[in-house]
């Protein structure tokens, strides 16, 4: 059992950092009727001198000025999301550019108040902002342009390039991930993460620091530490009587190990080099576009970027976007297929190092079904939440994750 004294360390963190998010979002309320708040809604965000500010006063530095807006309109687009409300804008500007976006992709936060407060009580908007603000730069690999980011409170806008206008992109979405996909496609997506991971391999402590602070990471900041274990804690039980057949009696008592071995699972976890990782590395945050002659993978929704071993995208991805059986088939083969992306970037990982990685790592791609089973309301398509339980708790089980843990 998890130390008494733990629960209650790691319980009143967790209340704390909760009542905090309850606050900022009960702030911005008032902000609302003040006037000082974000805008909430979509029609709000689409007025023509709210977008033009964004555009002019929130863009990423760096960024190209570009002439005023002429009119804003909201085609009636929208996005699947779980947590936030994602849809387009049509532009028309003053000045004529050939290189001017006709249409914009923009996400703010739901309306529902309880998402709200776990996403502000974890910090995960935030993250994207960040990230969005100061790291996009820096990646390798296709992802969104982005034209604006303002946080204020608890709120958040992100004004980003439509990849379906620049691109002609395939997108995916959650329902494509409870589907499954195929070894041919994780292939390129593999490809598509050692391109990622090899530019950022191996990078000090002051270069990560400089680039992602620790105090955004999820497991080991001193704001998180113990939360992000009690978060799990909590939602065992109820995850259990929710679906007791996925979630097993066996689960419950391999999760409730992990937790009280936690400082040693963080250890094993983060010793040795890392790179800079997606952190919610399933299908519905990838898409595919063509470039010369070749299908290629980028990605989107840079929610969970972290410093980490690179085979934590790798084991998320395959564990999540894939049948247990298909995986099971494939599984060497793929990650064989992801040393030698990384080789081909000069980065040397042996295939029973990371193998071993992959097998640590499948705990957590297990939590990410559990949390939200065990507190509902954090995500819109329960059916999702089932695909990625059911093919985790099998992942865990097959590759011995409970051993890995007890021997530690």
């Amino acid at each position: 059992m998890m130390p008494q004294l733990e629960q209650l360390r790691g319980g009143l963190q967790l209340g704390l950092r909760a009542a905090r998010g309850f606050a900022r979002v009960m702030e911005d309320e008032i902000g609302d009727r003040l006037g000082n708040a974000l805008p909430a809604t979509k029609d709000e965000v689409a007025q023509r001198s709210v977008m033009d500010d964004l555009l002019q006063n929130h863009a990423p530095e760096g960024q190209l000025p570009i002439p005023h807006l002429r009119s804003v309109q909201l085609p009636g687009v929208d996005f699947e999301s779980s947590n936030c409300v994602n849809f387009l804008v049509d532009f028309e500007f003053e000045g004529r550019r050939a290189d001017l976006p006709k249409t914009a992709y923009v996400k703010i936060p739901c309306a529902e108040t309880w998402p709200r407060v776990f996403a502000n009580t974890l910090g995960y908007w935030s993250l994207e902002c960040l990230f969005c603000s100061r790291i996009a730069p820096h990646i390798p690999i296709r992802i969104p342009n982005v034209y604006a980011v303002a946080e204020r409170g608890s709120r958040f806008i992100l004004v980003m390039e439509n990849l379906n206008e620049s691109l002609d992109a395939r997108m995916f979405i959650n329902r494509d991930m409870a589907a499954g996909t195929t070894p041919e496609r994780a292939e390129r997506v593999l490809e598509t993460f050692a391109a990622l991971h090899a530019h950022f391999w191996g990078w000090d402590r002051t270069q990560r620091e400089a680039l992602l602070p620790r105090e955004f990471d999820t497991y080991r900041s001193r704001r998180s530490k113990r939360v992000t274990p009690m978060l799990n804690y909590a939602a065992l039980d109820r995850a259990h009587k929710a679906a007791p057949d996925l979630v097993t009696e066996r689960i419950v008592e391999t999760c409730k190990r992990t937790v009280d071995r936690w400082d040693a699972v963080l250890d094993a976890w983060f010793h040795g080099p890392m790179t800079l990782c997606h952190g919610d590395s399933h299908l519905g945050n990838c898409f595919e576009y063509e470039e010369g002659g070749r299908t290629r993978v980028g990605m989107i929704d840079f929610q969970a970027v972290q410093w980490n071993k690179g085979m934590r995208d790798v084991q998320y991805f395959l564990i999540n976007s894939m049948e247990p059986e298909v995986l099971a088939e494939n599984e060497e083969t793929l990650i064989r297929g992801y040393c030698e992306a990384l080789a081909s970037h000069g980065i040397d990982l042996p295939f029973a190092d990371a193998f071993e990685q992959y097998r640590a790592f499948s705990y957590q791609t297990l939590m990410v079904g559990v949390v939200p089973l065990g507190l509902a309301g954090l995500t819109e398509r329960n059916e999702t939440v089932l695909a990625v339980t059911r093919r985790s708790t099998a992942a865990v089980e097959r590759l011995g994750f409970r051993e890995w843990v007890e021997q530690l």
